[in-house]
């Protein structure tokens, strides 16, 4: 996952890290990418589907370049988000029911990876549109948009056109492969963060000496409150990733729809569908976490607290009245659950109905 960005020189989670020949040329690749992007808009405004395919592109090269500047921004955060991660098994014991736990959230999150890297690279397929569905609006090329200054109707500037739109998706897919990955392994870490407390706390023996059981409940509390820091660290360093994701998605989506409401079988399709996942797969993740916290405080209350000695029920009560709320990430307007996934779908589906 960290390999995709090392491959354009922006492992800014390195400690050592530093501009490479590789960064200047991912940043030189968007530079162009965009000028070119600006060129194309320029000459093509009677040409409504390929001028609203290449704003959409645009869009897409915008908002990496945006969450770029974003990670470099919260480069400490995420390396502090990173250590937490590590070190999350200090906090729990070595339980079978702990290490059966652990076992599965490395499952789950390897399973949930490949299908995000299956899911992204997919959108390399679009270099096989000329083949499949020739548009002689944008030269055959697959995306709508060609170098400055150059020909592109005519060998080899053909095939420098294509090569420069090969590398830019390979860029643009390794980048979000990479960031959105980390995304979703930081909230799935705090989901069984929140698993292992609750088991944690049903194995909690309520019958045992006061001074074991009160060290135990603090021990609890404490692990409580260093889930709650680490999702407060996860809202501080993503917030407004989630926010330029929400609503670069929703642009995309609604621009793209433009074209299919043109033509419904236009290849773009696949490239909304990606876009799309992207956002499903990061609210999916965040409604999971909403789930398992609300449900916390029942966790607590349902074990034997009748036959603990008072002050260790008011531990108890402190612990029970503090997971009252539930843990939401927030992109400043939108929750991170699957509710604000399906109004932006929603939004998108009732603009493409106008058109059409």
């Amino acid at each position: 996952m960290l390999g995709h960005v090392q491959l354009l020189g922006l492992d800014v989670l390195e400690p050592s890290w530093k501009v490479t020949g590789l960064t200047v040329f991912t940043f030189f690749m968007f530079f162009v990418q965009h000028y070119a992007s600006f060129s194309f808009l320029t000459t093509h405004l009677d040409m409504f589907d390929v001028f609203t395919e290449c704003f959409s592109i645009s869009a897409v090269g915008l908002e990496i370049v945006i969450r770029i500047g974003l990670l470099l921004h919260h480069r400490k955060l995420l390396n502090e988000t990173i250590e937490m991660i590590r070190n999350q098994n200090k906090l729990f014991g070595n339980s079978e029911a702990i290490k059966k736990l652990a076992t599965r959230f490395h499952k789950l999150v390897a399973a949930t990876l490949h299908t995000i890297a299956v899911i992204y690279l997919s959108t390399m397929m679009f270099e096989l549109i000329p083949i499949v569905y020739p548009d002689p609006k944008k030269s055959n090329l697959p995306l709508a948009l060609y170098i400055p200054y150059l020909p592109h109707d005519g060998a080899p500037y053909w095939h420098l056109n294509y090569a420069f739109h090969t590398i830019m998706n390979f860029i643009c897919v390794s980048f979000l492969l990479a960031v959105d990955g980390m995304l979703v392994l930081s909230i799935m870490a705090a989901v069984y963060q929140i698993k292992e407390l609750k088991v944690t706390i049903q194995e909690l023996d309520t019958g045992a000496e006061q001074t074991a059981l009160n060290r135990e409940l603090v021990r609890i509390i404490q692990i409580h409150q260093s889930i709650k820091h680490f999702v407060h660290q996860l809202e501080q360093t993503y917030y407004l990733d989630l926010m330029v994701d929400f609503g670069f998605v929703c642009l995309i989506l609604c621009m793209g729809l433009n074209v299919i409401a043109v033509d419904v079988m236009h290849p773009i399709g696949f490239f909304l569908m990606s876009a799309a996942f992207q956002l499903f797969i990061l609210c999916f993740c965040g409604n999971l976490l909403l789930i398992e916290s609300d449900s916390l405080s029942n966790c607590a209350y349902s074990i034997d607290w009748h036959v603990m000695p008072v002050p260790e029920q008011k531990l108890l009560m402190v612990l029970i009245a503090h997971a009252q709320k539930p843990q939401v990430l927030r992109g400043i307007f939108m929750p991170l659950i699957m509710s604000s996934f399906i109004s932006v779908i929603k939004a998108s589906y009732s603009y493409f109905t106008l058109l059409h």
